[in-house]
């Protein structure tokens, strides 16, 4: 019941004040200049090929569903998925390793 009054009293106040709510890709990202800016080291906010292609891709070898979807998380910036850095990810599952 306390949650029920909670949500509707800011459901309310949502209303009369004309709250815009604004939505990014990014979270991490802002239209606001700052002084110092912030890398974030994660394979869905790489920032080489891929863009929104990155999203939801799985994050450990046992989790890809084929050498493909491996090749697009490395490139999207998982290096954690080709330990010996020869360019090919997930050497249990993409042939050349």
């Amino acid at each position: 019941m306390k949650k029920l009054m909670l949500g509707a009293a800011l459901s309310i106040f949502a209303i009369s004040s004309n709250a815009g709510i604004t939505t990014i890709d990014n979270p991490f990202q802002s239209n606001t200049v700052l002084k110092e800016s912030v890398e974030v080291d994660h394979p869905l906010f790489a920032k080489g090929a891929g863009g929104s292609q990155c999203k939801g891709l799985p994050r450990t070898c046992g989790q890809m569903a084929n050498c493909e979807q491996a090749k697009q998380a490395l490139e999207c910036g998982n290096k954690r998925l080709d330990r010996d850095k020869d360019g090919v990810p997930c050497e249990s599952i993409c042939p050349g390793g």
